[in-house]
């Protein structure tokens, strides 16, 4: 089967990467057709020629502009195993897709790859395209709370190579609850990627589900409510039913459930006006899966609107809780780090005020969540002026501003003076100790530092100078830098040495002489006690118009800072709790700077006549106020001479803002505390920031299923007759603070259904605004929904027709078995080679020989006579060749045949010289011969005999000696053995000489 699957794959073929080059093809039977149409004046075999390399040379120049390509079919197969590993896939369902793979590797043919992929609520890589032998345990841990397996085709998908064939297997139970495979599916088909499916599907213990937790969406203050649970139970069990609201236990009970679907009910107070979140908890005996065992949703209770007031001093809040009181309202009234900061606690108050209270008092999700709760959920939110409010308080660039109808910063700033302001910062080894909070005191001095940047504006300008024994600028004067900047320069010192005051103040002071800013400032921080050796360099700054502030740590710090500041205009901190500094580094910066807080009488003026002024009469003077600006889409109801804000609303989001920038403790409105008009002013402040009244009921409900969130509005006048062809604008807000927009659909008379994804286990608020065709206001209507627990745990986990849907859809196989999961699924895939550069090339090689052929006319004639004489010059030199072979061998067997005779004839000389004289004494200085040459290696210069051996007759060469005298010297002569006689020439002597004598002359014929 394989091998005829992969017959089919078809042979190379061609691709272009232009195609739209080939119609240049069209100029080939043109080119025939002028070259067969053309007179002839050549031979014919010359034009067919020239007309078949013209017409190759012409392909090939095309095939090269169009890109050509050679695609080569690919036999490889790379299968991808998607495996589920979500909750609801138990182990032992894992366990047999483990086993599944192991065989279907087994059995994988050389040269295929595998991969593997694992999913939950998101999709991992456990082995990359490979050769894979064998699977091993898996080590990669997916989100398990969900099975989302359009991310795992997906993944698959992208894992495969371009040039192989293509194939994945999903082995899963089907229990998608996020996602849509099917679109993955889809892709899948579009790129002709078959998709494999194994079901798995797995038993299940005993389990007991809360299903669902039925509510009123309303109820009033000193009703009850009814909840109805609805439990689904595989098999009959006790347990036990709790019920909480707004997460504190209210109420418990014993239940008795049987198999099959069980409806309990509870009734719980409904307690004060403001949302209500509401829980049920069940226990059951013999329960395998607690996760599904709970339920949540939301009620409105309908009462006087609740407002929060936030306020880190109570007295400051005081009055305007009381005028509130006064006007219906139910306050709570909150320092800042008791306030809630979650969305569905904030969700119970119809708005909340901020009471000139610091930034930094408040908790930093408090106010990330109030611009949300604004913006999303149509609260009002206000802000009340004081000494530590607005920008005073550091408001300047957090979340907050956003959300308030002023700016902080002053629009007009040519007309504000602009500040250098330089803080020298002590670092000696005694800042390392640590306040009643637990962190240092150097700690505290930084957050000190990024405080006072925020009683800054763009104009000012900003330095730090840390000091011990000597002084380092840590940020150089420089204007306002980014946050970012501004704390990487803070974190980038630390505990130094002992305590020197001078160096540091005297670098600011150079710093600041030079600097261009109306106002100069310095803040001297220290701990410690130090020698007074810059009191020239105040008085100098004192005289160049800087000012100096010292902020004195503990009882231990030098006393004479206080003369320090008084010398140098400015003031003197003495600090006893080291949390207290970075309120006063603010403070400080506020106070000289002089625009966030401007004091003097003024009576405010009605810029705007909105219902909260309307009928007051003569207004009260104010003695000061907070320094804004108002924004562009904001209204000013009340503003001071120079037409600066006093108090000013706009629409944020879904609700409202108000900024009041005078105070409301009886320091700058004290003659509006006392005027009688006071209570109905906070009244309108009230009716500013609640959300609209319902004109007409509505009604909106929402529940969750399959991870998402359904809300229908019911909406009718005081007739009940339905309201129809609404414009509705709403929000559903998720556990992670994040808005989405909700379009509804009009599916019935006066009804309206939204539908939108809610996978997060958590709460979610909506927020509805109706308006009529014509765009009139009927009123705003708000809900929660939890979502308990993921669908993985729900009653619903498997889907076997969803698996063998995406089978269908991409002409995949259904539960195919392991041994056929590499069969080839014949898909057209090949290696693609780029054959561009050879065509050109094979363009270059035949151009050449197609002008050769139009322009060389070589005849026969001419060339036969060149060829005949070379033809018998390679004779020759053959021929030559082979007697010189035949010479060189005979030349080589007389030299054997003579080195033959000359080794036997010089054994024969010394075996003879051996016999005729056994005692020889050999002379062996050397012997001239005839010549004068020394005489070879084997010449004798004298021989005497020796012993009583009879003389033997000299041979016929040598004289006779004489018997009675001495012997006369011998004549030199050579023996026999010292000169061996030269051979006779012999034939193949002469004939090699003559034969080298006549290949020379020939050479130099040659020549």
């Amino acid at each position: 089967m394989r091998a005829c699957a992969r017959a089919v794959l078809g042979m190379p073929r061609l691709s272009f990467i232009t195609p739209a080059a080939l119609v240049l093809l069209i100029l080939l039977p043109l080119l025939w057709a002028f070259t067969l149409l053309t007179p002839r004046r050549v031979a014919r075999w010359r034009i067919w020629a020239g007309l078949l390399i013209r017409s190759i040379l012409l392909v090939a120049l095309v095939g090269a502009l169009a890109g050509a390509q050679l695609i080569r079919p690919v036999r490889q197969l790379t299968t991808v195993f998607l495996i589920d590993a979500s909750d609801s896939f138990a182990p032992a369902q894992r366990e047999r897709a483990v086993r599944y793979v192991e065989e279907a590797l087994r059995r994988m043919p050389p040269g295929d790859q595998a991969a593997v992929v694992v999913f939950g609520a998101n999709a991992v890589v456990e082995r990359a395209p490979a050769d894979l032998a064998a699977l091993g345990r898996i080590t990669s841990v997916p989100i398990a709370t969900r099975t989302n397996i359009q991310d795992a085709i997906q993944l698959g998908l992208a894992l495969l190579p371009a040039d192989t064939q293509k194939r994945l297997v999903l082995l899963s139970d089907g229990g998608e609850n996020s996602g849509r495979a099917v679109d993955a599916a889809r892709l899948a088909a579009v790129r002709g990627v078959p998709l494999d499916v194994v079901v798995l599907q797995g038993e299940r213990g005993p389990d007991v589900i809360v299903s669902a937790l039925d509510v009123p969406s309303t109820a009033r203050e000193g009703q009850e409510i009814a909840l109805g649970v609805m439990v689904h139970s595989s098999f009959a069990t006790t347990g036990r039913l709790q019920v909480f609201v707004d997460g504190q236990l209210v109420q418990e009970q014993n239940v008795t459930l049987a198999a099959g679907v069980n409806d309990l009910a509870a009734r719980v107070p409904s307690g004060e006006a403001g949302f209500r979140r509401l829980e049920v908890r069940l226990d059951a005996q013999g329960d395998t899966e607690p996760q599904n065992n709970r339920a949540a949703a939301f009620t409105e209770v309908q009462g006087p609107p609740r407002f929060l007031l936030v306020a880190s001093d109570a007295s400051r809040a005081a009055n305007l809780q009381a005028a509130l009181e006064a006007a219906g309202v139910r306050v709570d009234l909150r320092p800042p780090a008791q306030a809630p900061a979650d969305l569905a606690q904030l969700g119970a108050y119809a708005a909340v005020v901020i009471v000139d209270t610091p930034a930094r008092d408040m908790p930093r999700a408090l106010i990330e969540a109030l611009p949300v709760y604004v913006r999303e959920l149509g609260r009002g939110l206000a802000m009340i002026g004081g000494t530590d409010s607005f920008g005073a308080g550091g408001y300047r660039r957090t979340p907050l501003e956003q959300a308030l109808p002023v700016y902080l910063d002053p629009l007009d700033l040519a007309q504000q003076p602009d500040l250098a302001l330089v803080m020298v910062i002590d670092r000696s080894g005694s800042m390392g100790e640590r306040g009643s909070s637990g962190r240092t005191k150097l700690d505290l001095a930084k957050e000190a530092v990024y405080q006072a940047s925020l009683g800054l504006t763009q104009r000012d300008q900003i330095g730090l100078v840390v000091f011990d024994t000597n002084a380092d600028w840590v940020l150089p004067l420089q204007q306002l830098p980014s946050a970012v900047d501004l704390e990487q320069a803070l974190s980038s010192f630390g505990e130094g040495g002992g305590t020197d005051i001078r160096p540091g103040v005297e670098q600011a002071a150079q710093a600041l002489t030079s600097a261009n800013a109306k106002i100069k400032h310095v803040i001297l921080l220290t701990d410690g006690i130090a020698q007074r050796n810059y009191d020239d360099l105040i008085d100098q700054m004192h005289a160049a118009g800087i000012t100096i502030s010292t902020v004195a740590i503990g009882e231990d710090a030098d006393p004479g800072l206080e003369q320090i500041a008084a010398r140098g205009g400015g003031r003197f901190y003495r600090v006893r709790q080291v949390e207290d500094v970075p309120r006063i580094f603010l403070q400080e910066t506020v106070i000289v700077a002089g625009r966030d807080i401007i004091e003097g009488q003024f009576t405010p003026t009605v810029a705007l006549g909105a219902p909260v002024v309307r009928g007051l009469g003569g207004l009260p003077p104010l003695y000061g106020y907070n320094g804004t600006e108002i924004k562009e889409t904001a209204r000013a109801i009340l503003v001071t001479p120079d037409g600066k804000p006093v108090l000013a609303q706009w629409q944020y989001g879904l609700g409202r803002a108000v900024a009041w920038t005078s105070d409301l403790k009886g320091q700058w409105a004290r003659d509006w505390i006392g005027w009688n008009q006071f209570p109905r002013f906070v009244s309108g402040l009230a009716d500013m920031l609640a959300p609209p009244r319902d004109l007409e009921a509505l009604e909106l409900r929402a529940s969750s299923s399959s991870g998402q969130a359904v809300l229908e509005l019911i909406a009718q006048d005081d007739r009940g007759r339905p309201l129809n062809e609404l414009r509705l604008e709403g929000r559903l807000i998720d556990p992670a603070n994040q808005g989405t927009p909700l379009a509804f659909t009009q599916v019935g008379p006066g009804r309206y259904r939204a539908v939108t994804p809610a996978t997060t286990p958590g709460v979610y608020l909506a927020q509805v605004a109706a308006a009529g065709a014509g765009g009139q206001p009927i009123g705003a209507v708000s809900t929660g929904l939890v979502v308990a627990y993921s669908p993985e745990y729900s009653d619903k986990r498997d889907n076997p027709q969803l698996l063998r849907d995406l089978a269908a859809i991409t002409r995949g196989r259904v539960d195919p078995p392991a041994a056929a999961v590499f069969d080839p699924p014949a898909q057209a895939v090949g290696s693609v080679s780029e054959i561009g550069l050879p065509l050109l090339w094979l363009a270059l090689l035949l151009w050449p020989i197609d002008i050769g052929l139009r322009r060389l006319h070589v005849r026969w004639a001419d060339v036969a006579p060149d060829l005949a004489a070379l033809r018998r010059r390679l004779r020759r030199r053959q021929a030559g060749a082979a007697d010189q072979a035949a010479v060189l061998a005979r030349l080589e067997a007389a030299k054997q045949r003579a080195r033959t005779r000359n080794m036997a004839a010089a054994a024969r000389r010394r075996t003879e010289a051996a016999l005729e004289r056994p005692s020889i004494e050999v002379d062996l200085a050397p012997a001239q011969d005839r010549t004068g040459a020394a005489p070879g290696p084997a010449t004798e210069s004298s021989v005497r005999t020796q012993g009583s051996l009879p003389r033997r007759a000299a041979p016929s060469h040598e004289s006779p000696a004489r018997a009675d005298g001495p012997a006369a010297p011998p004549t030199p002569s050579r023996t026999p053995e010292a000169v061996p006689p030269s051979p006779p020439p012999t034939d193949e002597d002469q004939y090699a000489r003559l034969l080298a004598a006549k290949q020379r002359a020939r050479r130099r014929r040659e020549r």
